[in-house]
């Protein structure tokens, strides 16, 4: 018979499975990660609260979930999808509570087991792309096993191609950071699997043709070299702004049409009348909101009543802020921006390479964030689970794991 000490540790193993199995490729697999990981929550939290403290980011994510919580209630009588709204907050708790089960997991898992983890990943992203190509190129979807003409050009792997070109620019950041350090994490990425992964995740954001996901990249990777090859670093970011400048050029003169330059082109313009309606919902509603995850069901009334662009076009803020702001007033956003600040000097104060890659995953998720809502439910997964993970790693060091 397993001890309780021995349940707890396979239940969370067993969740960590799910999220890595289905973050990229099934809500559905992907829930069972906080099913099963919601008791271990309560357990580790009793055994590990004497010795660990709660970071004050996580305070941060506590007031946030608490005030969304009463925006949300707040605006009851006018909810649309009431269940619905109530459960997109379950992430700010579960980024908090989540630190416990993956200190206790940690401190007791072996480098194979960890390494298991990182090849499940590995294998989910490859699986992903081509199962996008394949739809996108040959208009054949594998998991349906029928054929449309129809199927998107851009690339969603099993998913929508927005979503999934965020989550692979991201993945791709981690890996390279990874990859920089592969002397010391030789053990866990001695794989061909994992090292295909990395090349792949690149691949799919240009292959999704997520340009928020390319802009990130162009921003957080040469903060990444900023600390390995700082003069290749320092080069990244002065081409960089360069670039910036050609788009303003562009955007003011109009001298090009490409929607990569032009800030007002297509699809951008459509975005700005999404970032007004998100204005607009937060000046009727500066103190609570709309309530979590309402802005897309009010979009066709405040265009019509503010004469927007693109009333056809429903949907999210296309910003993390704005759409907090939305949600949950003036307060959402500057608990959301407070935590962001307080994560990255946490990471920042390490000092270590680990560190160091979880703050340039913050950079990159505030840049994508600023043309996004990337509050989904695949990157909201990854989000909440790097920062139990990052908080794991800054009290424990992962002491027991020799890579």
């Amino acid at each position: 018979m397993l001890t309780t000490r021995d349940k707890t540790y396979k239940a969370i193993y067993w969740s960590l499975i799910f999220l890595c199995l289905g973050f990229l490729s099934s809500p559905t697999i992907v829930s069972l990660f906080h099913i099963v990981i919601l008791i271990p929550v309560f357990i580790c939290f009793k055994r590990l609260k004497p010795e660990i403290s709660i970071p004050k980011s996580s305070w941060i994510l506590i007031l946030l979930f608490s005030w969304g919580l009463i925006a949300t209630i707040g605006n009851f009588p006018t909810l649309i999808k009431p269940v619905k709204a109530f459960q997109e907050l379950k992430f700010y708790l579960f980024g908090v509570g989540v630190i416990f089960p993956l200190i206790y997991y940690f401190d007791r898992a072996t480098t194979f087991e960890v390494r298991r983890l990182i090849k499940i990943t590995s294998f989910i992203i490859i699986l992903a792309f081509i199962n996008g190509a394949i739809k996108s190129y040959f208009k054949f979807d594998i998991v349906k096993w029928s054929y449309n003409p129809d199927f998107h050009i851009r690339t969603g792997g099993f998913s929508h191609y927005m979503r999934y070109g965020y989550a692979s620019a991201f993945l791709f950041l981690l890996g390279l950071n990874a990859y920089l350090n592969r002397d010391y994490l030789k053990t866990l990425l001695d794989s061909a699997l994992i090292k295909s992964s990395i090349i792949i995740s690149l691949l799919a954001v240009a292959t999704s043709q997520t340009r928020g996901g390319l802009l990130a990249l162009l921003v957080s990777v040469p903060f990444v070299l900023l600390r390995y090859k700082p003069r290749i670093g320092k080069a990244l970011y002065g081409l960089g702004a360069a670039f910036f400048l050609l788009i303003i050029f562009a955007t003011v003169t109009k001298s090009f049409s490409s929607r990569y330059l032009n800030v007002f082109q297509g699809s951008n313009k459509v975005r700005l009348s999404q970032f007004q309606s998100a204005l607009y919902a937060m000046k009727e509603n500066p103190i609570l909101g709309l309530g979590a995850n309402q802005l897309s069901y009010n979009v066709p009334k405040i265009k019509e009543k503010y004469d927007l662009h693109a009333k056809n076009y429903t949907g999210h803020a296309h910003n993390i802020f704005l759409e907090h702001g939305a949600s949950f007033g003036v307060l959402g956003i500057v608990f959301l921006l407070v935590f962001f600040l307080i994560w990255f000097f946490e990471m920042v104060s390490i000092g270590d390479s680990f560190g160091w890659a979880m703050a340039s995953y913050i950079i990159a998720f505030l840049v994508a964030g600023q043309v996004e809502n990337l509050f989904d439910n695949t990157n909201s997964h990854m989000l909440f689970f790097l920062y139990s993970l990052s908080q794991a790693y800054k009290q424990t060091r992962f002491r027991a794991l020799e890579f």
